[in-house]
């Protein structure tokens, strides 16, 4: 009876061991390709929700696949007469399969810069022309290079800040900072 149990024992330790090989030797399948996402509704909540002039990119090329968007509102900014904080996240791949993010929003500067440029250093002006300027102010640069970040930032007179950044070369990072266009409500 003991033998029939150690049997019966070693056998089901057998096919478990013999499934758990299986399961690391067989790599789980990945998306070769990132899947899209649609932003529209996200940028449309936008211009109607941000008490200021929101941007959002226009004319970037077919080749940068939108992968995350995430819009979040929260309670009353200080000096804006009760209006809430609005902030967007918008998440790119771009063709050599790097990531590119824009995110903006109307809190407090300094914290949103330092939280999303992950206390990137300030770099000396770009050698390459930076992009058009943000609501006439200019970009500064930024990197985090332990982490493989690279940042643009700028932070309008009419109170909120856009940061561009990513692993993304610093070119396709002009590219979409270069791209933003005010968001009018209904688009």
């Amino acid at each position: 009876m003991l033998n029939r149990v150690l049997r019966g024992g070693l056998a089901a330790l057998g096919c478990v061991l013999g499934a758990a090989v299986l399961v690391v030797a067989i790599p789980a399948p990945h998306a070769a390709q990132p899947v899209a996402i649609s932003y529209r509704g996200d940028q449309a909540a936008l211009a109607r929700l941000a008490p200021y002039p929101a941007v959002a990119p226009a004319g970037l090329p077919a080749s940068w696949t939108p992968v995350s968007s995430e819009l979040t509102t929260g309670g009353p900014v200080s000096g804006t007469g009760g209006a809430g904080t609005v902030t967007w996240a918008l998440g790119y791949t771009t063709p050599d399969g790097a990531l590119a993010s824009l995110e903006e929003t109307n809190s407090s500067a300094a914290p949103f810069v330092r939280r999303m440029t992950n206390n990137g250093t300030v770099l000396l002006p770009a050698q390459p022309p930076p992009p058009p300027s943000l609501d006439g102010q200019a970009w500064t640069f930024s990197a985090a290079p332990a982490r493989g970040q690279r940042s643009l930032y700028a932070t309008s007179p009419a109170g909120f800040t856009v940061v561009v950044t990513g692993s993304a070369t610093w070119a396709d990072l002009r590219l979409l900072a270069g791209s933003l266009r005010p968001v009018a409500a209904g688009r």
